[in-house]
């Protein structure tokens, strides 16, 4: 026979890892549908037009950068949060030519940036 303390214990124990059950439950869930993005994430081809490059530069820029990059269906998507303070910092760090379209960071190369002088 077990005291009323060590059932207790044994029954909170089984409270976690019921409520772990469901979180991979979930996850898994999630996980399985091919066309949801999950939550942090989005598309490259949607962080590059708002930052104004190309999708091969922006690419490129979450490779280089060590940027979490997922090919999910037929398109990439990557983490939100770390692509964009990536993204900001190669920007600003870039340099231009007077008269020149292009703009050069040594990360990425040669680029055109179709959204402006960054600020």
């Amino acid at each position: 026979m077990i005291s009323k303390l060590q059932f207790n214990q044994l029954a909170e124990q089984v409270r976690l890892y019921e409520t772990r059950l469901t979180e991979l439950e979930q996850v898994i869930a999630t996980m399985q549908h091919k066309h949801s993005i999950p939550e942090g994430m989005a598309p490259l081809t949607t962080l590059a037009a708002e930052m104004g490059l190309s999708t091969s530069k922006a690419e490129l820029l979450a490779r280089n950068c060590g940027v979490l990059v997922v090919r999910q269906g037929n398109q990439l998507i990557v983490n939100e949060s770390r692509y964009r303070e990536a993204a900001t910092i190669v920007i600003k760090g870039a340099k231009r030519k007077v008269g020149s379209k292009y703009w050069y960071h040594p990360l990425i190369g040669k680029f055109i940036m179709t959204g402006g002088a960054p600020k």
